[in-house]
């Protein structure tokens, strides 16, 4: 009996430690996509800087609020089980520097917000997009692995 309630909690244990393993695999992928869909909005918004595309205001509220999405999750999806993980750019300078992190981030939160609540033609656009592009190029510099 003690055999089998020991062998029960040892799959047990095995489960729980596989579940673990995909949830930060999860982690890692939603933060990969966040980050993608955030580049393909920069994109966006970068074309109608360039008068590419005409200035839309709708659009521009997406872009914002994809940042928006990504500076309230992106502090939350770097656990610990996250520093290795294949296939990330995530410089290990993250887990080093929690704190600096996370106090990009709420810059980064802070100049979406204040572009969402200020920006209404195209001179806000670009003012907007100056601040928040300041604030990823700053974070992408200190935390990110450049690819080479």
């Amino acid at each position: 009996m003690v055999r089998k309630l020991l062998a029960a909690l040892a799959i047990l244990a095995l489960g729980m430690t596989a579940a673990a393993a995909q949830s930060c695999d999860d982690i890692v992928k939603t933060r990969q996509s966040l980050m993608k869909r955030s580049g393909e909005m920069g994109k966006v918004a970068s074309s109608m800087i360039k008068g590419e595309t005409p200035f839309d205001l709708a659009k521009t509220k997406e872009v914002f609020a994809a940042f928006a999405e990504d500076a309230s999750s992106m502090p939350t999806l770097f656990p610990d089980c996250s520093k290795n993980a294949e296939h990330s750019n995530a410089s290990p300078a993250i887990w080093e520097n929690l704190d600096d992190f996370k106090k990009l981030m709420a810059k980064f939160a802070t100049d979406v917000k204040e572009a969402q609540e200020n920006t209404k033609d195209l001179d806000g656009l670009k003012a907007s997009l100056d601040a928040i592009g300041k604030d990823c190029r700053g974070c992408h510099e200190r935390f990110r692995i450049k690819k080479s």
